[in-house]
Order: structure tokens, then sequence, then C-alpha cells
């Protein structure tokens, strides 16, 4: 029935990709309040896609266009990495500078 009602979101707000629902329900531990989890990892993910995003575009601010590299480096960032970088993008010369 969850997965109905999941799926049913999914395709009518379109806010949503269908496979993070999948994902999110398969890290979600056997015995878990489902949806609270699932609710808490979504919104996770869109505070830590914020972050990238930010991070991102502060260094495309500071050495103009970022390689494909070092983009996908930034999107796929964990929130502690990315919380130091926005912090080291104050000091960095270059964008590889930014990563070390």
């Amino acid at each position: 029935m969850l997965e109905s009602l999941l799926r049913y979101y999914v395709q009518g707000t379109q806010r949503v990709e269908e496979e993070d629902v999948r994902r999110l329900l398969q890290q979600t531990s056997n015995g878990d309040p489902i949806m609270q989890t699932f609710i808490d990892r979504y919104i996770e993910q869109g505070e830590q896609r914020g972050e990238a995003k930010i991070v991102l575009q502060l260094a495309e601010e500071k050495f103009g266009s970022v390689n494909d590299t070092l983009r996908e480096r930034i999107l796929t960032a964990d929130s502690q990495t990315l919380l130091a970088w926005s912090k080291r993008i104050l000091t960095a010369e270059t964008p590889e500078a930014l990563f070390h």
C-alpha cells in the first residue's frame, strides 16, 4: 500500500524521482517507522543538494567555469565535506586547491 501511495505521489507531483524513492526505501531498516525515516532521508537529501549547489555556485563565481569532474565531485559530496569546502573556497587559489 505504501509503495502505491509513493508511486502516486511521485507521478502526480513530479517533485520526487522514482529512483530516489526506491533507493530511500531500500535504505530503510525493517522495524523503523518507515514514513518518518523516508521523510527524514528525503529532507536530508534535499538539504545536501542545496548545499552542493551553493558550493558549486561559489566555485564558479570565484574560478569561472568548473570542469565536469569537479562539478560531479561537488554534487556527490556529503554535507560535512561540502561544509569544509565552503570554508576553504575563501582561501583556495585554484579549483583543485579547494579539494585538498
